[in-house]
């Protein structure tokens, strides 16, 4: 398979493939980052999910990561979902559930620029930090779109379900349904 030099190639690609394709046509990807550049947005408190495109079958987020970001521990219900490290380092702590309902962590995975990663529901939880000095971008592909998920409060030590949101669509500010955590 060829390298994927673009968005619109990737998109392209995406839409006409299998799902069971779309890991390798995300190893392909060789984009450059100023191309994702129109799509980021950063946030003084939190790290941001930036909607690039969206089918009723996929959609391809770009999450933009400060120093300290991290996502809570969460579920990915019936999704799949690839990501794909773009800049900077994160590292993606995994955990399952024990018969007694605690989380146990099973596996922790350094990504850096180029490494893709996978999660679904039959992986248990995951979370991912960056705990680098620099920022990150992480492009994250979802089979199907994820309108909800599962997240860990930790007040609570329990799972709640917390619907989605994007911080933009198509490089615009998103103010829409579908709101993430």
């Amino acid at each position: 398979m060829e390298a994927i030099k673009s968005i619109e190639e990737l998109i392209e690609k995406l839409d006409h493939s299998d799902i069971s394709n779309q890991g390798e046509i995300l190893k392909n990807t060789k984009i450059p980052l100023s191309d994702f550049e129109a799509y980021a947005s950063w946030d003084k408190n939190t790290y941001t999910r930036n909607c690039i495109y969206r089918t009723d079958e996929y959609e391809m987020i770009l999450l933009c990561w400060k120093k300290g970001d991290e996502t809570p521990i969460h579920g990915h219900d019936d999704q799949n979902c690839w990501v794909y490290q773009l800049e900077g380092k994160l590292t993606e702590i995994r955990y399952e559930k024990t018969e007694s309902g605690n989380l146990t962590e099973t596996n922790r995975l350094q990504l850096s620029p180029g490494k893709l990663t996978f999660m679904n529901a039959a992986m248990g939880y995951h979370k991912l930090n960056n705990d680098n000095d620099l920022r990150a971008m992480t492009l994250h592909v979802y089979v199907s779109p994820i309108i909800s998920c599962e997240v860990f409060n930790d007040s609570t030590s329990a799972f709640e379900v917390k619907e989605m949101k994007y911080d933009t669509l198509n490089g615009q500010a998103f103010t829409g349904a579908h709101q993430m955590v």
